[in-house]
C-alpha cells in the first residue's frame, strides 16, 4: 500500500469535504477513500468505529522531512486540521440495548463523529481522540500540537528501529492520545487506562 492519507466514512453518507482532500492527491502524498458498511456493535466507545476516521501512514509523516515534499505536507495537514474541526461539529449519540442501559460511560467526551488513526511503524498504532469540550478558538491550536506530538513520535519510532515500509500483518501496539483541557497538552495513554479513565461506575 501506497497510501499516505485515507478516509473512511460510511456508504449512506455523501462526503464532499472528504472528496476535496482527496482531490490534493499527489504522488508525495497519495490520498485516498476507503467506504464502510453502517454495523452494530458492541463494545467501548472507545473502540467503536466514529462515523469519519482519518487514517495516516507512516507515508504522510516521511513526507514532513522531505525537503521536496514539505509544502504539500503542510497544504494537506492544514486540510485536515478544518475536515477534523467541521465533523467534530456533527453530533453522534451511542444507544445502549434496554437491557443494559448502564453500560455506556457516564463521563466519555471524546467525538463520536470523528477520530484519526496514525500508523506510525510496523510496531505502533496511535489512536486520536476528538476532545468533545475544547472551544472552537482553542481547538486549531490543539490539533496543531496534535500534529507536532505524531511527527515527533514517528522521529522517534524512525531513530529506534527504521522501516521504509509498515509490515501490515504485524499487529502493532496500540496508544491512545487525548487533549487535556487542563494542560493544554495531549495525553498519552495505555488501552488498560482509556478503560480506567472511562470505565462505567
Amino acid at each position: 500500500m501506497n497510501e499516505a492519507v485515507i478516509i473512511s466514512w460510511p456508504n449512506d453518507i455523501e462526503d464532499a469535504d472528504a472528496n476535496e482532500l482527496i482531490s490534493l492527491s499527489t504522488d508525495e502524498i497519495i490520498i485516498k477513500e476507503s467506504r464502510t458498511e453502517t454495523k452494530l456493535w458492541a463494545a467501548y466507545e472507545w473502540i467503536i468505529p466514529t462515523t469519519f476516521v482519518v487514517t495516516l501512514t507512516n507515508l504522510f509523516f516521511k513526507s514532513f522531512f522531505e525537503e521536496a515534499s514539505k509544502d504539500v505536507y503542510k497544504l494537506v495537514k492544514s486540510r485536515l486540521k478544518g475536515y477534523i474541526l467541521k465533523r467534530r461539529e456533527l453530533k453522534t449519540q451511542l444507544i445502549a440495548a434496554a437491557a443494559s442501559p448502564d453500560k455506556l460511560s457516564k463521563n466519555y467526551d471524546q467525538s463520536l463523529s470523528i477520530s484519526l488513526k496514525a500508523r506510525l511503524h510496523t510496531r505502533l498504532l496511535v489512536n486520536v481522540m476528538i476532545v468533545e469540550n475544547v472551544q472552537d478558538e482553542e481547538a486549531d491550536g490543539m490539533l496543531e500540537g496534535l500534529f507536532q506530538v505524531l511527527e515527533l513520535l514517528y522521529q522517534d519510532c524512525q531513530q529506534q528501529m527504521p522501516e521504509e515500509n509498515i509490515n501490515r500483518e504485524n499487529r502493532p501496539d496500540e496508544i491512545y492520545l487525548l487533549a487535556n483541557p487542563q494542560t493544554k497538552q495531549w495525553d498519552i495513554l495505555t488501552p488498560k487506562q482509556m478503560s480506567d479513565k472511562y470505565k462505567t461506575r
